[in-house]
């Protein structure tokens, strides 16, 4: 199973951090606002920005930044680089849309993998709700059902141990990034882009919730996972091209993860390391495999 760090082996219980697999748990949130008639996915997500925030949305409506169409730039690329080396940096949001370049393309009109999208769809959360994500999560939202005491969303929650540290570097070292995975400035650089930490048992356990009714209904788990240029709203077919599904792939520094549901079999397959691989989409193929020839599995952690 490899290291959890410089001396100790991982077990089923160790938290990793899981990138960009958080926005689905994200859009699942969006989705619960919406059948609670909190908001519309055609609105425009200027409606539920604060003012203070000051930003060209470019029109786009909140199926749009779901959906990776708003046609507003990237900032991740123009701090992913700083992330290794300053890991202490608190990131503000303020700090983030800074970096975003004035240019924009018409709304709707491409797709264009941006983390900028659902670093804005926090802000819609907590004006909609009154509430920081991670309360609206926990408080009758996607959060709060049993079985995922381990998933915690950093920063407002930090990870415990045990923890697989990225890769699997000394926990001397890691503490200099102030007890995050993999580090403070990672865990603040777009919280609802890429913040959460978990282990393999609770990220399952929530896959398993969406995938079976218990968070979103039916016609809203539908929504998200139809698929415009291959993404649908915090979905896409993670195990394309060797099996029908719907999840998503995540990475951050020392971490790569897969999770999602396989409709033909039932089954929810998650794969985390605390090492990157050249091919995550590849990572869980065999337990795919396995799942999908086996129409009695239902979960494999």
């Amino acid at each position: 199973m490899g290291n959890a760090d410089s001396g100790r082996g991982v077990g089923t219980g160790d938290q990793f951090a899981i990138g960009s697999v958080t926005k689905s748990l994200v859009s699942a949130q969006m989705m619960h606002l919406v059948e609670a008639g909190r908001l519309r996915l055609d609105d425009p997500v200027d409606q539920y920005l604060p003012a203070v925030l000051n930003f060209d949305t470019n029109g786009a409506t909140i199926r749009q930044l779901m959906g990776m169409r708003s046609g507003i730039p990237n900032y991740w690329p123009e701090l992913e680089g700083t992330l290794a080396t300053d890991r202490q940096r608190v990131w503000t949001t303020a700090d983030m849309l800074a970096l975003i370049p004035a240019e924009r393309t018409p709304a709707g009109t491409t797709f264009d993998y941006s983390d900028t999208n659902y670093l804005l769809l926090q802000h819609v959360i907590e004006q909609v709700t009154g509430r920081t994500v991670v309360k609206a999560m926990r408080n009758g939202g996607v959060l709060d059902i049993d079985g995922i005491e381990r998933l915690v969303y950093q920063p407002d929650e930090r990870p415990t141990a045990p923890m697989a540290l990225p890769d699997a570097m000394s926990p001397a070292e890691w503490k200099k990034g102030r007890g995050y995975l993999p580090s403070i400035a990672s865990a603040t650089a777009g919280p609802t882009t890429g913040s959460i930490a978990t282990n393999s048992l609770a990220l399952a356990n929530w896959w398993q919730a969406l995938c079976s009714g218990q968070l979103i209904s039916q016609d809203s788990l539908t929504t998200m996972a139809t698929f415009v240029d291959e993404y649908g709203l915090g979905l896409f077919d993670v195990a394309d091209p060797y099996a029908a599904s719907f999840g998503h792939a995540g990475s951050d520094i020392g971490y790569v993860s897969w999770a999602g549901c396989l409709p033909d079999s039932g089954s929810v397959i998650v794969a985390l390391s605390n090492r990157v691989v050249d091919d995550i989409g590849g990572m869980p193929r065999p337990l795919v495999v396995a799942a999908e020839s086996d129409t009695t599995t239902r979960t494999t952690p």
